[in-house]
């Protein structure tokens, strides 16, 4: 898609603002090397039939590590320098902030969907999640075109698969499998989605796929829509 979401934000939002053998030594920097890569961030994209059909560069997860922090700036609604203890907080059905007893954070979350809209996105909040087995975004409801969506993990995220199903459909029309991750990823979903099926509403759900870990910790994420 040449109109990229995060090329038009980018550009809206930052023009605003010892000795052994040497046999040992080659296996073990072998093992060592292994380790490390095993451990290294991973984003895999997989076809309806369950085929890999892409496998994202370091570069590629890098750049979607910073895009999810632009996110996380740009819709964050937390008052700044503010002696107010406590606030109130009204939300839509995009869970979106609509009225605050404190004024500045709707005037800035009202700013920063703006910038959203004049880049053609709609956005969805979703709220933290703890889940051993799937949770399916704002409870089984379709969005129009499903762009991306940001995963932000309490604790490593180890294996995290992630689904999208058509309306009409009972299999997903692809999945993305990440893992690895101890900070916010911007994970792609049009590939998997409209680019598979075509244009149309579909469902995200979340799979918790870590057999190291009996559940999986997120906190609030934002879903990215037309």
């Amino acid at each position: 898609m040449k109109n990229n979401l995060w090329t038009k934000l980018a550009v809206i939002f930052f023009s605003s603002i010892m000795f052994m053998p040497t046999s040992i030594a080659q296996e073990t920097a072998r093992a060592s090397g292994q380790e490390t890569k095993k451990e290294e961030p991973y984003i895999e994209e997989y076809d309806a039939k369950g085929n890999l059909s892409k496998s994202y560069s370091s570069k590629e997860i890098e750049l979607l590590m910073k895009e999810a922090k632009t996110s996380e700036r740009l819709l964050n609604t937390e008052p700044k320098n503010t002696n107010e203890s406590s606030y109130v907080h009204f939300y839509d059905e995009n869970n979106l902030l609509i009225g605050s007893s404190n004024a500045k954070a709707v005037t800035a979350q009202q700013a920063a969907l703006a910038k959203v809209k004049a880049a053609g996105y709609l956005v969805y909040r979703y709220d933290e999640t703890t889940f051993g087995n799937s949770v399916t975004i704002a409870s089984e409801r379709y969005f129009k075109n499903p762009q991306s969506i940001t995963v932000t993990p309490k604790q490593q995220v180890n294996v995290l698969t992630i689904q999208t199903y058509k309306e009409g459909y009972s299999t997903p029309s692809g999945s993305i499998k990440i893992g690895n991750f101890r900070a916010s990823v911007n994970v792609p979903l049009a590939d998997i989605a409209q680019h598979a099926l075509g244009s149309g509403n579909y469902k995200i759900q979340l799979i918790h796929n870590d057999t190291a870990d009996s559940m999986t910790y997120l906190n609030s994420g934002t879903l990215y829509y037309q």
